[in-house]
Order: C-alpha cells, then structure tokens, then sequence
C-alpha cells in the first residue's frame, strides 16, 4: 500500500497537538479521519485493551460515572498501561481525580493504530520519501514513532471501564446536585454509601478490580438511594 502525502500531513497535524484548541482539534480530527478511509484495515484494528489517562472535573462525573457515557470524540489512547500511568503525572489542579480506563476496541471504533504502521516497510519508505521533500511537516511523526504505542479511537468515556483512579476524588456533592437532594439529607445519603462500600472522596491510588468495585459500587448504591428515597 502506498501511503500519499496528506496522509503524512494529517497524522503529523494530530500528533503535534493543537494546544487545548478546539477548533483546531476539530479540524485536524477531520482531516485524519478522512485520510483514514482508505488505508488498509490492518491499520484499523487492535487485538489488546486500550488505555486512557484523563483528569475528570466537577460536572462532568455524573456523565462519565452515573450514565456510563461521556462522548468525546476522537482521542489518543496507549496500548499501553505504563505510559498511561507515567503520562501527566499523578495530579492537576482544579481536577478531582485522575483516571484511566481500559477499553477493548470493537470494530469501527478504531481510527488508526499507529503500532501497525511502524510496523509496516511501505510506510517506513514512503514516510522516508516524504520527509527529504517535506521535513518539517513530519517533525512530530519522527518525535514519537511508535514509542507511545498510539491508537486513535472514538468511542465514549465509561466509568465502568475506569481501571485505575490517583488524586483526591469528592463526586458526592457533584451527583447531589445534579439529582437534587436537599442540602440536610446528605449527610445520611453519605453514611448510607460509606456503608455499602461506595466510592465517594479521599482516593489516593486504587487499581485494578478495587478501582472497578469502587465504581460500581457508587454507581449501584446511588440509584438504589434514589429508588429507595424517591429523589428526583
């Protein structure tokens, strides 16, 4: 397969980054999608779990955490746990918690496995032909080769595909709001999910299984809370 120059100019655009610009990253996503229409679908798999680091913020943990569903749109994941755990630290200021999720791609949510091409001699050589007649135009293409084990997906954030949570986490008064429980009765609802093992604040490092329970744990005993209370 041979690998053209806008191709090359797409994927080094979204691996350079557009600085927290959204309508930069509205306009490279555009480009790379459609640059990767037509690239060979060995390109376009991932036969191991994929792994996110994200700062999650007040309003939008119910989305993430309660629904199970926050939409994002195009993002870089890692094949692998290490460098999602290394990758921005531990903490941020003005976020609640960081968090990693673990994701198995089904097909059509994989943009581009950036691994494969590496892998790939076409891609070495056209990427090599493309760089004597463009070189500052595959800069970032050169920067990180397949050293972040990159893939490209677009498939929504889960809480319940959170595989790992670092930092000090408080959703408890986030979620009250948002299902409207008075001020006075909190403090039961707290004792009620302390009780039953929910996750609430005060997480410093929790992986794996304990991080998943954790999850599911709050997510469970909230709308059992709300069944059981009649919140609305």
């Amino acid at each position: 397969m041979k690998f053209n120059d806008e191709f090359f100019k797409a994927l080094n655009r979204w691996q350079k980054g557009w600085s927290e610009d959204q309508e930069k990253k509205k306009e490279f996503t555009s480009a790379l999608k459609k640059e990767c229409e037509t690239i060979d679908i060995k390109y376009k798999t991932v036969d191991c779990p994929c792994y996110r680091k994200r700062y999650l913020h007040q309003g939008e943990l119910v989305d993430i955490i309660i629904n199970d569903n926050k939409i994002e749109g195009v993002t870089s994941w890692t094949t692998d746990v290490r460098y999602a755990e290394f990758f921005k630290g531990l903490f941020r200021d003005g976020a609640v918690t960081a968090a990693i999720f673990e994701h198995i791609p089904k097909k059509g949510e994989v943009i581009l496995n950036i691994n494969k091409l590496w892998e790939c001699e076409d891609f070495i050589k056209d990427i090599e032909n493309f760089k004597e007649r463009n070189p500052d135009e595959c800069d970032a293409i050169y920067h990180f080769e397949d050293g972040q084990n990159e893939v490209i997906l677009e498939v929504p954030l889960k809480g319940s595909e959170i595989c790992i949570l670092s930092g000090k986490s408080s959703p408890f008064d986030d979620i009250c709001d948002s299902v409207n429980i008075p001020e006075e009765e909190r403090p039961k609802v707290f004792k009620e999910l302390i009780d039953n093992g929910a996750f609430i604040e005060e997480i410093r490092y929790v992986k794996d299984e304990a991080a998943r329970n954790a999850i599911k744990n709050t997510i469970r005993s909230f709308y059992e809370l709300l069944q059981n209370n009649n919140y609305r």
